[in-house]
Formats: structure tokens, C-alpha cells, sequence
């Protein structure tokens, strides 16, 4: 079993391009290529909210450059969610294959995703997906007024700053498992599955309020707006332009945070509620809260 493996029931981050390259690919494309594949390929992970999967290839794999539209290699040193060995299905990051079953040739990757056929074999909806996970962006629920715990505000107050969960749980003397559990208690309550849509709920309840900056908000095209919103919740992925529908989509937020100056996609979020770019996460956030 690779050594990146977490050892706890947790998701843990761990970086592109030290122990495997990571090759993302639309979920569209990436279906029909791991069957083209066959079964013992792999690693695979997969996540039904983005609707994104990557394809985890030797650290050392020398890459074609004519990738596929959408298919992006990670860069060197960008993280991504690995988790547990049993976590193999749900919306949220899974194993489509896990480690140990083999490994996947950048050759033939490149290979099936190249492949004709899979232009109309991505069209056809996976029968494994229920149909609330076929859109890869669901809007935000509407916000509670039940109130968050004083510990679950704090967490949430740091995940607006783009910090980490590591970071989070030094800065409040807490155990990171303990940060996590936070972390997901605020995303079930609000259901809210990524860490940019728990953000975009806790400003749009009023449940902490966005980290004040001096840099002043940079031009946004309408394009850029809509992908905020989606990114936050607040639309759906039929209000993206169509050329943005797939991986590239999440290209674009990684620009959007370049150009924002932003940590996290969190902190992408609440500098856009900061810059009042974002109207529906206006909502000053209340003097106390009453749980403790």
C-alpha cells in the first residue's frame, strides 16, 4: 500500500507531483476511459459534486503535452483530498479504484482519453449517479437560524482567512481531527458538501463575517462573476457558459484565485463578499450567537 495512504478515517491532503502526478479528468471522459482501461489501472479517485477524477500516475511518468479539452495535469506541489482505502463511493472524494489494483500507463491514458468514442460515451448519464449528483453544482441550501457553536464559528472565521485545517487547529489549540469534525458538521448542516459552499453558508447566515482586506476588488468579467457563483452555491452549472462546463470550470477558479490574491477557494469566497461582488452573502454577521 503506498506510504501517502492516510492512516486515520479522515481525507487528508497530500501534494501533486512528490509521490504520483495527477492527471485531472472530467467525470464525462474519465467513465468510458477507466472502462477502456480495464480493472487493473488505478489509483482513481473520484468525486460526483465536481464531477472531476484523478487518475494517479508514477511520480516519474513522463507525460504526453496534447491532453484532451478539460483534462489538466495537476501542477507540482497543488494538493488533493486522499482518502481513506475504504471510502469508495458517495458524492464527496472516493476511490473509483483503489490503490494496490495496479498502476495506470500515461501512455495509454492519454491513449483512451484520445479515443472518439469517448466523445458520445461521455454524453450518456452514469446509471450509478442519482440524479441529484448529475449537476456538478447544486445550489446552496437556504441559510438556518439556528445558531452555530462558539468552537464552530471560530473554525469557520479561520476558513475564511484560506487557512488550513492544520493551520485552523494550531491557531485554536485543537486536535486537527477535531477541526475536521467542525468542518463537517458545518457542511452537513447546511448542506454544503465542498469547503467553498461552507464558506458561501456561513456569510450568507450571518454566522461570521468576511475577513476585511486592503487590496482593492480586481475587474471581473460577468463570466468571472458567474463562475463565483456557482463556485459559492448560488447558481447552478447550466449559468456557466457551456465552454466552461467541464474541468475547465475549475481552471477557472484556480485563475480567479491568482488574480485574487486568495489562499483557498473559502478565501476566494468571502473576499468576493468582502468586495461585495457576491450581493446574496451580504449579511453582517450578528453581534453573539447564543449557543456556547
Amino acid at each position: 500500500m503506498p506510504h501517502w495512504m492516510p492512516d486515520s478515517s479522515q481525507t487528508l491532503p497530500a501534494r501533486c507531483g512528490e509521490d504520483f502526478t495527477a492527471i485531472r479528468v472530467p467525470a464525462d471522459l474519465a467513465r468510458p476511459a477507466l472502462t477502456a482501461l480495464g480493472p487493473r489501472t488505478g489509483p482513481v479517485l473520484a468525486n460526483k459534486t465536481t464531477r472531476t477524477w484523478h487518475f494517479l500516475l508514477p511520480s516519474n511518468s513522463v507525460l504526453p503535452d496534447d491532453w484532451p479539452h478539460g483534462v489538466r495535469v495537476m501542477p507540482k506541489g497543488r494538493s488533493i483530498g486522499i482518502p481513506p482505502l475504504t471510502t469508495t463511493g458517495g458524492l464527496d472524494v472516493h476511490w473509483a479504484v483503489p490503490p494496490g489494483l495496479g498502476s495506470t500507463s500515461p501512455a495509454d491514458l492519454h491513449r483512451a482519453l484520445h479515443d472518439p468514442r469517448l466523445l458520445t460515451a461521455g454524453d450518456a448519464p452514469s446509471p450509478a449517479d442519482p440524479p441529484a449528483a448529475a449537476a456538478a453544482v447544486r445550489a446552496a441550501a437556504p441559510p438556518t437560524p439556528r445558531p452555530l457553536t462558539r468552537a464552530q464559528r471560530d473554525v469557520g472565521r479561520l476558513l475564511l482567512t484560506g487557512a488550513s485545517d492544520a493551520q485552523i487547529a494550531e491557531e485554536l489549540g485543537l486536535p486537527v481531527g477535531t477541526v475536521r469534525r467542525h468542518l463537517t458538521s458545518i457542511g452537513r448542516r447546511f448542506g454544503a458538501p465542498t469547503a467553498a459552499r461552507r464558506a458561501a453558508a456561513l456569510l450568507a447566515g450571518g454566522h461570521v463575517s468576511p475577513p476585511p482586506v486592503s487590496m482593492l476588488a480586481p475587474d471581473l468579467s460577468e463570466t468571472d462573476l458567474i463562475v463565483l457563483r456557482v463556485l459559492a452555491g448560488l447558481a447552478t452549472e447550466d449559468d456557466l457558459p457551456e465552454d466552461l462546463r467541464t474541468g475547465l470550470f475549475l481552471d477557472h477558479v484556480d485563475e480567479l484565485r491568482e488574480r485574487c490574491g486568495a489562499r483557498t477557494d473559502p478565501h476566494l469566497i468571502a473576499l468576493a463578499a468582502f468586495w461585495e461582488l457576491l450581493p446574496d452573502l451580504a449579511n453582517p454577521a450578528p453581534g453573539k450567537e447564543q449557543l456556547p
